[in-house]
């Protein structure tokens, strides 16, 4: 166990980095409708289409 964590020690702490990244950036955006990000980004597509003379998409 001590000789894998010498050669594949910093692989390992690279890879569990990636994956605690890779879930906080789901967390925070989420898949569906009701995540943060997406009604942020929803709200602004909105706002753009109100202030550019009422077209909608």
């Amino acid at each position: 166990m001590d000789e894998i964590f010498k050669q594949y020690g910093s692989t390992i702490i690279t890879v569990l980095a990636i994956v605690a990244v890779i879930g906080i950036i789901t967390l925070v955006i989420g898949s569906d409708t009701q995540s943060i990000v997406y009604k942020a980004f929803s709200e602004l597509i909105g706002n753009f289409y109100k202030t550019a003379g009422g077209i909608t998409p």
